[in-house]
């Protein structure tokens, strides 16, 4: 008989890792690039986050270091029509409705690489502990923390809380760093 290796692959690897590692799971090479595009420290688009609401998309929060900010959208804005009807344009005209103003108002936007950051919070809980609050572990998550290391070692910190709570895993020679 002919064995299908990839079908015998695919039902066998989320069991036998099931067995191994409750820690761990199998992506199926056609699902990777979706799930590794979170850990990369980058996505594209033109860095916002939405909810549909009625007829229009309600911008909940514009990431900081994206494309949006950079042009001076804000929370609370509706885009209300998208320039042509190909949404994955490099180039997106948006006509966006704000809250004291009559007319529409019309932003350019290049669809470009939004800064993911894995480390949430940096601050000193008291005079002596540092704290950091690490989302994921993600290519950029050793640089981020030692760039919280640095703030924090100019506050004087003596002690540290590492805050994983949450955290949603990641790369494991990431952690491991």
């Amino acid at each position: 008989d002919t064995v299908n290796m990839t079908e015998l692959v695919e039902q066998a690897m989320p069991r036998i890792l099931a067995e191994l590692d409750p820690h761990s799971g199998y992506i199926r090479a056609k699902d990777a690039e979706a799930s590794v595009e979170s850990l990369k420290g980058s996505f594209s688009g033109i860095g916002v986050s939405f909810t549909k609401q009625n007829d229009t998309a309600r911008i909940i929060s514009v990431i900081k270091g994206g494309p949006s900010e950079k042009v001076g959208l804000l929370a609370g804005d509706r885009i209300v029509n998208v320039d042509g009807k190909d949404i994955t344009a490099k180039e997106v005209k948006l006509g966006i409705q704000r809250m004291g103003e009559k007319k529409p108002l019309y932003y350019t936007i290049t669809r470009g690489d939004i800064p993911v950051h894995s480390i949430e919070a940096t601050y000193m809980l008291t005079p002596e502990t540092g704290y950091v609050k690490i989302k994921s572990f993600s290519e950029t998550t050793y640089p981020e923390l030692l760039v919280a290391l640095a703030e924090l070692n100019q506050k004087g910190f003596k002690n540290l809380v590492i805050d994983l709570r949450e955290n949603t895993g990641g790369i494991m020679q990431t952690a491991i760093q």
